[in-house]
């Protein structure tokens, strides 16, 4: 009599064993997440190895998660767009082989971005990034270095750390800071004290990193970023209609900042420059813009190609590195994301970027606000500080860089579940599923009655 529900226990315990559901197991998605983004953050050390080792990564997720190739890029077609055009602006670029060649690293390196954000478990994805910035920070406390600075009255020396840049260490260190909070959150509601416990630790030496830089852009980005990040998780206490009305505004409120940036931002970074002790043209990057300038009149519409100005034998190029000291001729870009993708991709390069990331990013805050929780959050905020240094740092476009492929996660994170047709995760107060159990598609008559 008891054969049935004996069948069917075996039955799922089976389900279970089957190789794709080992295929899907959250171990798998917390180690991409961390190795991924650790090839990227340690390329000084890894040099050429980087690139290499990211293809292999990226073709055996190909392989091992290849029923989930059609979904994945159904949820990161529209971000892709940029990265594609990047690579067909070789048809009228300076420099058609660099073009190319850089293209396609661009497309590789938003594609990983995209699996972290769409083609993972949403936590162990976040949790696998935050671990790989844990461990680079410790890594730079332990083995970094300081560099010469002219920081006035707060001294001559800023933390590098294993970067070859204050700033990018910076970076990292408010990456660190927002990653952190955002698993410390979410920890804290799942009661797993033991990975709360290392992202508060992790959250105080990132701290330390950050104002260690003194890197002026990162800190006031961050000191942006966090406080909205403390009133999204406190706005999860009210209810769905307050948290929408919340969304709208916070639309409509970081719309309006970067609509006149040019008018509060310069004079806020300014006067945080001066009380780092830095010259008041942002290191020189006021005379890198007019050079700018005169380029981008020079072919509006659609740009010299990406990544066709940086390159051995320009002579605007190497005008501007020996400006600015670079003896490597390397590593340097025009410290501006808008300024960067005109300069490169020209008017309709600058609205496509604009248009796929207005279009994602407000996406991603209305369904953070409908079903909120630490981790999407998280990825908000993220977003947010990245908004905040676009106008002073080139952002999202770098091949092989780990703020390309964050950047393409936090985008695509709330897109990736709409392409699956059934909900990531159930709803709260409705009991879990088996594995190899059909989730109930998302508008079924039933769903919505």
């Amino acid at each position: 009599m008891n054969s049935a529900p004996a069948t069917l226990v075996i039955a799922r315990l089976a389900a279970a064993e089957r190789p794709t559901d080992i295929r899907a197991a959250k171990g798998y998605d917390l180690f991409f997440g961390f190795a991924s983004v650790s090839l990227m953050l340690f390329v000084p050390q890894l040099k050429s190895l980087t690139p290499l080792l990211l293809l292999v990564l990226l073709a055996f997720h190909c392989i091992w998660r290849r029923e989930d190739l059609p979904r994945l890029l159904r949820a990161s077609s529209l971000y892709l767009l940029l990265p594609l055009f990047a690579v067909t602006s070789c048809l009228w670029s300076l420099d058609p082989d660099a073009t190319r060649y850089y293209g396609f690293q661009f497309l590789i390196t938003a594609f990983i971005g995209c699996i972290i954000g769409a083609g993972l478990d949403r936590k162990a994805a976040m949790r696998g990034v935050f671990l790989a910035f844990t461990v680079y920070a410790f890594s730079s406390l332990l083995f970094g270095r300081s560099v010469t600075w002219g920081g006035g009255a707060m001294g001559n020396s800023a933390f590098a750390g294993l970067a070859q840049a204050k700033n990018t260490a910076g970076d990292c260190g408010a990456v660190g800071v927002i990653l952190s909070l955002a698993v410390l959150f979410d920890s804290i509601e799942e009661r797993k004290r033991f990975l709360a416990l290392v992202a508060l630790v992790a959250l105080a030496v990132q701290m330390e990193m950050l104002i260690a830089s003194r890197s002026s852009g990162a800190i006031l980005a961050v000191a942006i970023a966090v406080p909205l990040f403390l009133l999204w998780s406190f706005s999860r206490l009210f209810q769905k209609a307050v948290r929408v009305v919340t969304a709208i505004t916070a639309i409509v409120g970081i719309s309006t900042a970067v609509l006149t940036h040019h008018i509060w931002l310069p004079p806020l970074v300014a006067q945080m420059s001066r009380a780092m002790g830095k010259d008041s043209t942002l290191t020189g990057r006021t005379y890198l813009w007019d050079r700018a300038d005169a380029l981008i009149s020079e072919k509006p519409l659609l740009g010299l190609g990406y990544n066709a100005f940086w390159r051995k034998g320009n002579l605007d190029a190497e005008g501007l590195w020996r400006h600015a000291g670079i003896a490597s001729r390397s590593g340097f870009n025009f410290h501006s994301t808008p300024t960067e993708l005109l300069v490169h991709l020209g008017y309709i390069g600058l609205a496509l970027f604009a248009l796929v990331f207005s279009g994602l990013a407000i996406t991603l805050l209305m369904r953070t606000m409908i079903r909120p929780d630490a981790i999407m959050i998280g990825w908000c905020t993220l977003l947010t500080y990245e908004v905040v240094r676009m106008p002073f740092e080139s952002i999202g476009t770098g091949p092989f860089h780990y703020t390309t492929s964050l950047l393409a996660a936090g985008l695509v994170v709330s897109v990736g579940w709409l392409a699956r047709g059934y909900r990531p995760e159930p709803l709260p107060g409705r009991p879990r599923q088996f594995r190899g159990e059909r989730r109930r598609p998302l508008y079924s008559p039933k769903a919505t009655a």
